[in-house]
């Protein structure tokens, strides 16, 4: 019985001391999904389109290490001007692939004659001023009239050019009203208002021989008018000019 039971007590301390000696290898880390773009690419990374010429959003497609298919899903899609950057994240993952683009506006060129850009145009109130204007899209003329938002006038200060009042649409319709393309060009008419005036009343002495004498009179003087003509076209760019009515 003593010599079993030292026995079991050896056993027991080799066995302790193969244990204490003995190092664990560590399980091997899970490998992170693999993400992919899906073919056909709808967006290049770096590219610039021009608004309304955006692809559509890419998708995207995930794999484990087992080569079984994960969840992928692709954020941060837009159309509107600016710059974004695609998202494809896979459960699983912290380390998400991204594709970055930029989406470009239109180009307006105009009011070219007779209307002047760099300063206030001086027309006579109720006369009709022709409004010329190109629009390019991504570098392409652009022809059919839905690129073209609004076409607006705005009674404004004539000192500083603040509004006085919210932009009014141009009338679309009517004989030499409608926006037209032709000749290269977007073409609409502005009918002007007609030149308020005003009847005052002035009063002055004038030397009549030796005398001098109060005279009275009426004088109608026309009240100064100005507005700001502005193009808007469908991705947000516009462009605008100043008249003053006289």
């Amino acid at each position: 019985m003593r010599l079993s039971k030292l026995n079991r007590i050896a056993v027991g301390a080799a066995l302790a001391l193969a244990l204490s000696t003995f190092a664990l290898t560590p399980a091997a880390a899970e490998a992170a999904p693999t993400i992919t773009w899906d073919a056909p690419a709808t967006i290049t990374d770096g590219a610039s389109y021009a608004y309304g010429q955006v692809p559509a959003a890419p998708t995207c497609s995930a794999v484990d290490e087992l080569a079984a298919a994960v969840q992928c899903d692709v954020a941060g899609y837009g159309t509107a001007v600016g710059t974004y950057t695609l998202t494809a994240t896979a459960a699983g993952t912290t380390s998400p692939t991204t594709i970055s683009y930029t989406v470009t506006s239109w180009t307006i060129k105009g009011f070219f004659r007779p209307v002047k850009m760099t300063k206030v145009n001086k027309v006579k109130g109720g006369s009709t001023v022709p409004l010329k204007f190109k629009v390019y899209v991504g570098g392409d003329k652009a022809k059919s009239k839905t690129v073209v938002s609004s076409v607006t006038s705005q009674l404004v200060s004539c000192t500083d050019f603040s509004a006085l009042a919210e932009p009014v649409a141009l009338p679309s319709t009517g004989k030499g009203r409608t926006l037209r393309y032709y000749d290269g060009a977007f073409h609409q008419n502005w009918k002007t208002a007609k030149a308020a005036k005003v009847t005052t009343t002035v009063t002055k002495e004038v030397k009549h021989g030796k005398k001098t004498v109060t005279v009275t009179k009426k004088v109608r003087t026309t009240v100064a008018a100005c507005y700001v003509v502005a193009v808007t076209t469908a991705d947000g760019s516009s462009i605008s000019a100043q008249f003053q009515l006289r």
